[in-house]
Order: C-alpha cells, then structure tokens, then sequence
C-alpha cells in the first residue's frame, strides 16, 4: 500500500506531543498542556484506524495485531522487569508480581505508564473490525456515523463505572482501576480509530490542500481550550463533557492533518524529520519516558532551572529513543521481530578497488 505522506507526519507530530505532555511542561504552561491533552490521545487512535483492512479472517487480523501490538509490549515488560533484576537491587518475586499485574494492561498497573496504549489498542482494533465488518455494510455513510457516534454517547457511564470498582472474592474485597486492557474504554477509544477508517474513505492527499482550514481549526482549538475548561485524560477515564471534549478533539485532529499537509507541500527537510517520527512512534512511545525523566532530574539538579530541564528532556526522550531504533533495532532482525518491525537492510557503500 503506498504510504500517505501527511499520516506520517501526522504521526510524528502526535507523538512529539506526546512525548511533550509526558514531562512536567504543564510547569512552563498550563495551557498549552491542555491544548495537548484535549486532542492528542484521540488523534493516535484515529490514526491507527485511518489504514484498518477488514477484507481478511478475524483470526489472520488478530494475528497481524498481536505482531504489532502486543509483541512489543510483552518483551517490553520482560526488558524492564529483566533490567531492573540484573541492574538493579529488585528481587526476582517482586519482578514477577510486578509483570503479572502489568499483563492486567492499564495505566495504574504499569511502571512505564504509556505502555498502556498498546493492550488498549490491541482491544480497540479488534472491536473495531468487528463493527466495521457489521455496520460497514450500511451504505449510508451518514447512518454508519449516527451508530458511531451512539456508541460514543454509551462509552461515557464505562468511565465512572470501571475506575475504580470493587470485586468481592472468598470473602476479600479487591478494588481494580479499569478492565483488563482498558476495555470500558473501548467504546470511546473505539468511536475515534473507527473514524479514522470513515475518514480514510472520504479524504485524500488534496483534502487538506487549503491553508485555511489549518488556520481555522487552529484557532476554534486554541479558543475552545481557553475560554472552556473541560479536561481529558484517557488513561485515568477524565472526559469532562461529551460534547465539549468530542469537538475539542476532532477539531484538534483536523488541525493535525491540515498542518500535516501543510508541511508536507512547503518544508522538505521538516517533512522527512517529521516523516522519521511518524514511522518510528512505536519506538519513540516505549523508550521516551524513563529517558526524558532521567535527563530531567539530572539537567535540574545540576541547573536548577525547571524550564531548560523539561526542553532537555523532550529532546533526550525523541533522541534517545530514536538512537535505541538506530542502534539495536533498525537493523536487527531479532530486536526488529519483537518489536513488531521488518528489519531494514544495512546500507553498504560500493568501495572502488583498483
């Protein structure tokens, strides 16, 4: 399938904000923190959707994202808890504890916190094949988006019901932040990868050719997050208002894709920078957090200036995380396997022998 350019930059836009929202830059603004999490969740996820294909089995599907998804999450876990055993002072029986509770694959079970997007998405995009196999059938788009949008307005009673609740067992009380895999999350995480895939249909490279709907939905996202306070927070279920944050949401993704195009038709070298993140936003999502929390406290305990420390770290947690790909994965065909990844081949120079 030939790669459409702008959803690559899309991509790496969206995971450079996530990297930002992952560090303390709510200290230098509030504000442009909230810009943030109003639409950056909801932008991957419907990204994730814009390429779904539903003309193979559900079971070759789940095989496919098993590969990409839960692969690198899996081995990810065996890294950090195999690391902390052999580097660290922790012992094996609190290893293993910990890697049974992060398989539960919510945010509040996981010492790397963003993993939790992997599981989730795993779940989602089987969901999402499922109805889009079922309701892809209708043939009035416009009826097709009436059913997403009524599974929007049923995810919101998940949210307040699953985080946290009880369970009553042999006489124990257990309390669990979320389902398994973030599953009362699906419906709403669903709503936007499903999207995605209505987009895909109706979108091509000249849809965002006009400047103006970059300016436009720019300004209505910057507007609505000042004069209107309604947070979002996928991880801890925080979705302040249905419509509020839906709008907040899909207009910060348009803005995403019109920016995208934007950058793709007039600044080459930002386009391939751009284009680099976008295709290694796996890599970049796993590694970034421990990097940049590392070089975080290291830059402020020797500076003492909160600002410069969050800037460094954002470029640690990209640049750190892309010299991992660069260095172990790229090329390696076993690290590249587990991480969901083809290897690439090493390039050789021809070197003239005389």
């Amino acid at each position: 399938m030939k790669r459409i350019e702008y959803i690559d930059i899309a991509r790496g836009i969206g995971i450079l904000l996530v990297v930002l929202a992952h560090n303390d830059f709510g200290f230098i603004s509030q504000y442009g923190y909230e810009v943030i999490y109003s639409f950056h969740m909801p932008l991957f996820f419907l990204l994730s959707g814009y390429f779904i294909k539903t003309n193979i089995s559900f079971f070759e599907f789940i095989k496919k994202r098993f590969h990409s998804l839960l692969k690198p999450f899996l081995f990810t876990l065996f890294l950090i808890y195999f690391t902390s055993v052999s580097f660290e002072k922790m012992g094996f029986e609190t290893a293993l504890r910990r890697i049974v509770k992060s398989l539960y694959g919510t945010g509040m079970y996981i010492d790397w916190v963003q993993l939790w997007f992997l599981p989730n998405l795993f779940a989602v995009s089987l969901y999402a094949f499922l109805f889009i196999v079922v309701v892809g059938k209708l043939n009035n788009r416009w009826l097709r988006l009436g059913i997403l949008t009524a599974t929007l307005a049923l995810s919101m009673p998940f949210l307040d019901a699953f985080y946290p609740f009880s369970i009553s067992i042999l006489g124990g009380t257990y309390e669990f932040f979320g389902l398994p895999f973030s599953l009362d999350l699906i419906l709403l995480s669903g709503y936007f990868y499903i999207l995605g895939s209505e987009v895909r249909q109706i979108a091509d490279e000249t849809t965002f050719d006009n400047p103006w709907i970059m300016i436009g939905s720019g300004v209505v996202v910057l507007a609505m997050n000042y004069f209107i306070k309604s947070p979002i927070d996928l991880n801890t279920r925080l979705y302040s208002s249905f419509l509020i944050n839906t709008i907040e949401a899909l207009v910060g993704i348009l803005f995403t894709l019109a920016l995208s195009r934007q950058i793709e038709l007039h600044t080459n070298k930002l386009a391939a920078l751009m284009k680099y993140f976008g295709r290694i936003s796996l890599i970049i999502l796993i590694f970034h957090v421990p990097i940049q929390d590392f070089w975080g406290k290291k830059i402020l305990a020797v500076t003492g200036n909160l600002p410069l420390s969050i800037w460094i770290a954002f470029a640690m947690g990209v640049g750190g995380s892309a010299l991992i790909y660069e260095l172990f994965i790229r090329y390696n065909p076993v690290a590249s396997w587990w991480f969901g990844r083809k290897a690439e081949e090493f390039p050789v120079r021809n070197v003239a022998v005389e």
